[in-house]
Formats: structure tokens, C-alpha cells, sequence
């Protein structure tokens, strides 16, 4: 995945002083929260306002909202000049295949057997590779993977949780906000460290 040029050589030819640029994890985690719960507040709006009737294409119809703005997001998260367009087009790619996967249990197995955890876990999988490849990053995989996973997982139940409680827009938006805080921490730390590999 060089063509996105995110790799440390292409981002040093471009002024990068290096691995170093990076912001911190933490900072990188934060960020990446805020913004990308903004983002998933809109997606699940799509849900909670019930613009689109229940089903595929409610689902990819959020997807969209996803791809349309989660790169502009995270963009502000990679350094180097023209980072917003390549993190655009790298987090369209691999949300894109987390999507499939995830919609695949969710569909495949009808909503049952935690088909959203496992959706979840192996397509997030395949989407931290997808972004850890296109940095050219060596060794952390499993960390990486993990931080996401965790972070993702803990905003989705926490969603799941408030969802619960309050039910109706209310709920359902804040089911949003809360997974993609979860979503976009995570995403943030692997950014962040993905780019110091």
C-alpha cells in the first residue's frame, strides 16, 4: 500500500522529521475520540431518526457516513503534509473491509452468538493490518489490535448500556456517540503508534 505514500519514507521525503513527529498515543487516543464520536453520532442519526428503514441498507447507508467522513477525521492525527486525503482514502479502504466483515456475522449468524463481537474482532483485525501495512509498520501487531479491539468494544457496551436506559433518539444517538468515542480512541492509538514503527 505504498501508493498512499503514509510509509515513514514517503513522509519524511515530504518534511517529517521522522518517527518522532508523531503525537503521543494518549493525545492521539483523545483526539481521535472526540472527533470520530462526532462522526459516529451522525452515522447512528441515520438510525436514531429512522431516515433509513431497518436492515442492509440502513447498515450500509451508515457505512457511508463512515466512509464519507471518518478519514477527514482521523486525517488531523497523521503528520506530514497532505495527510488528510491519504488518511481519507486509507481509513475508506479499511473501514471498508471491517464492514464487510462485520456485517457478514451480524447477517451471517442473524444477530446471534455475539455475532457483533465477533465481527468486531476479526474485522478489526483485518482493519489494523490494513492501516499497519500502509504505514509499513513492523513488530506491535497484536498490541495494536488489542488497544483497538478494547477501546471499541468498551464504547459499543457502553453505548449498548445507554441505549438501554433511555431508549428513543436519545438513546440511540448516544449509543453512537459512545461507540465511536470508544472507536476513535482506539483508532487513534494505532494510529499514533503505527506511524513511530
Amino acid at each position: 500500500m505504498k501508493w498512499l505514500g503514509l510509509h515513514l519514507e514517503a513522509r519524511t521525503a515530504r518534511g517529517l522529521e521522522g518517527p518522532g513527529g508523531a503525537m503521543s498515543p494518549g493525545v492521539s487516543a483523545l483526539k481521535g475520540a472526540v472527533s470520530f464520536a462526532i462522526v459516529s453520532t451522525i452515522a447512528y442519526g441515520i438510525w436514531a431518526f429512522r431516515l433509513w428503514p431497518y436492515g442492509p441498507g440502513m447498515y450500509a447507508a451508515i457505512a457511508v457516513v463512515y466512509l464519507g467522513l471518518g478519514g477527514f477525521a482521523l486525517g488531523g492525527l497523521v503528520s506530514g503534509r497532505g495527510a488528510i486525503p491519504r488518511v481519507t482514502a486509507l481509513f475508506a479502504v479499511s473501514f471498508f473491509v471491517y464492514a464487510l466483515i462485520w456485517c457478514a456475522f451480524w447477517f451471517g449468524l442473524r444477530g446471534k452468538f455475539h455475532a457483533d463481537l465477533w465481527g468486531a474482532a476479526i474485522g478489526l483485525a483485518a482493519m489494523s493490518a490494513v492501516i499497519r501495512r500502509a504505514f509499513g509498520a513492523t513488530g506491535g501487531a497484536l498490541e495494536a489490535w488489542a488497544v483497538l479491539f478494547t477501546c471499541h468494544t468498551l464504547g459499543y457496551t457502553l453505548g449498548d448500556e445507554l441505549h438501554a436506559a433511555l431508549r428513543g433518539v436519545n438513546g440511540r444517538l448516544l449509543w453512537g456517540t459512545a461507540h465511536g468515542a470508544g472507536f476513535g480512541a482506539g483508532l487513534g492509538y494505532l494510529l499514533s503508534v503505527t506511524q513511530r514503527r
